[in-house]
């Protein structure tokens, strides 16, 4: 896994995530990141979540008979990691638009001594062998309570 912020090498275990206004516009300087990991490195943790995801598609689905994802309905609700090496396009969107936390947190377990903290996901590409994440990251700063 490399994470380069502002085009600098940074220690991923130093890297946490936004969970609360996650995206939204902040009064702090924001620096673009790029996340790059090898598709084999991806953690099982977030492989399972997104099977899940899956099936719960595919019941919810069959209940309302409807597709809210068509594409999944069309490739017969396969598990993630084959969608990541014969369908990389819709694994990469599902990821953009419903699974993002799930491998944030799989991938950014750490919340403390933290140096960088991911405010928003621009894009999610796989290239080759690669998942390439690219955003905006914010220093980490603790917030002092007034007591």
């Amino acid at each position: 896994m490399i994470f380069k912020s502002s085009g600098e090498l940074t220690d991923p275990r130093l890297v946490g995530y936004r969970s609360l206004g996650f995206g939204e516009n902040i009064n702090l300087e924001t620096k673009k990141f790029e996340l790059s990991i090898n598709l084999s490195e991806i953690p099982e943790h977030f492989l399972k979540q997104a099977n899940n995801f899956i099936q719960q598609c595919k019941e919810d689905d069959k209940q309302q008979e409807f597709a809210d994802i068509p594409e999944l309905e069309q490739l017969c609700y396969p598990d993630y990691s084959s969608m990541l090496e014969y369908h990389p396009a819709l694994a990469a969107t599902l990821i953009k638009d419903y699974l993002y936390f799930d491998l944030l947190n799989s991938i950014f377990p750490n919340s403390e001594n933290l140096k960088l903290v991911i405010n928003s996901i621009q894009s999610i590409t796989i290239v080759d062998s690669s998942l390439i994440i690219s955003g905006e990251t914010f220093p980490f700063q603790l917030v002092k309570k007034n007591k």
